[in-house]
């Protein structure tokens, strides 16, 4: 069961509100206060009770005193007028929210002030979703641009109409962009990679809400750590959670809240081909003896990011040495004698492939799929 937090977190996409009882006020007015949004503070305030959890220590704020006496934290104001008590591990977990909360608002800001306001009347054509908990990431969101903005920005050539996932024609909802990003910790890009497309006029919070929904009936992909698949916002998606944090899918509802917390990215999936491509990725991937790495990167990269289109095929094997390419599980690296692939949701998981047997494996793979 999901640990009860004595504050509670609300965005409106300008601040970042904390919410409380009375008797939890001192704790309020420290994270809003003291720790405000300072994302290295909050961050240095986890640290400090993850140091030795036996020892007493005493850290002063310019507000607020904290006091660890070895097994409770007292949060005093320097006046003496307030304070109450928490276990140190309740007080972490509201670091954790917090600072989760902080940094999705930052990395909104970030977003629109570089992708900048539509002028003229230019309708809102794009949605750009970015990940989060990889550690080249921080925090998703989602953000509406003109299309035109959206390709200047990521300079990416647009997907073909074909490649519009199962279910957004049918619902007259339109194609929207989304361009899943990698940025550093500043929110300034690094590089980006493949479009997909999520539902017109969809907000976070309906995103939010459709995700808790899905992880009810959510699958648990076999041989891809992390890795699920469900509908949201009536799209069949993919995604990951963290697999070490998130032991088992679907999850009920009182478990949602935690879950959500817990999913690095998700991403449509494309139209229907009336073939099991996670079968396909995982037989594909078999097909050569050459994998250095965990063979579930090779896996990811065929059925997350190739998906079942022959323009993703194309656009693969068009690659020269030098390329790289962000997609929606996987940065690729292609070089004269190998192609490298980092898996972006799972760090420190990474695979090479020769180059002339990971042609083979794409060949394999377009085989499998074939209808």
């Amino acid at each position: 069961m999901a640990m009860s937090l004595p504050v509670r977190f609300r965005s409106d996409g300008v601040r970042v509100a904390v919410e409380t009882d009375p008797l939890h006020a001192p704790l309020r007015d420290f994270l809003i206060n003291d720790l405000g949004e300072d994302v290295a503070a909050i961050a240095r305030a986890q640290g400090r009770l993850g140091d030795g959890a036996d020892r007493p220590w005493q850290e002063q704020y310019r507000y607020h005193r904290l006091d660890f006496d070895g097994t409770t934290v007292h949060v005093r104001d320097v006046a003496g007028w307030a304070s109450c008590d928490l276990e140190p591990a309740v007080l972490r977990r509201c670091l954790d929210e917090y600072l989760h909360q902080v940094g999705a608002l930052k990395s909104r800001r970030s977003l629109e002030r570089d992708l900048g306001r539509p002028g003229n009347g230019e309708p809102m054509a794009a949605s750009l979703a970015l990940g989060s908990a990889s550690r080249r990431t921080l925090g998703w969101g989602l953000v509406q641009t003109p299309r035109a903005v959206l390709e200047d920005l990521a300079g990416l050539t647009p997907h073909p109409d074909a490649c519009l996932p199962h279910g957004v024609m049918e619902t007259g909802s339109g194609a929207c962009w989304a361009d899943l990003a990698v940025l550093d910790e500043t929110g300034k890009r690094l590089r980006s990679g493949t479009k997909t497309f999520m539902p017109k006029g969809i907000d976070p919070e309906r995103v939010m809400g459709e995700l808790g929904n899905a992880l009810t009936e959510a699958r648990f992909l076999d041989g891809i750590p992390g890795a699920w698949s469900g509908v949201v916002a009536g799209v069949p998606v993919h995604g990951y959670v963290d697999p070490e944090a998130v032991l088992r899918l679907p999850c009920r509802p009182i478990e949602i809240g935690g879950i959500v917390r817990r999913v690095k990215v998700f991403f449509p999936e494309l139209a229907d081909s009336g073939v099991d491509l996670a079968t396909a990725a995982s037989s594909a991937s078999e097909f050569t003896p050459s994998v250095y790495g965990p063979r579930h990167v090779l896996t990811a990269f065929l059925l997350h990011d190739v998906q079942s289109h022959r323009h993703h095929l194309e656009v693969v094997r068009a690659a020269r040495p030098g390329w790289e390419h962000t997609g929606n599980a996987c940065h690729i690296h292609m070089d004269v004698q190998t192609v490298r692939l980092e898996h972006l949701w799972l760090p420190g998981h990474s695979c090479e492939v020769p180059t002339g047997e990971f042609a083979s494996v794409l060949y394999e793979y377009e085989r499998l799929t074939a209808v």
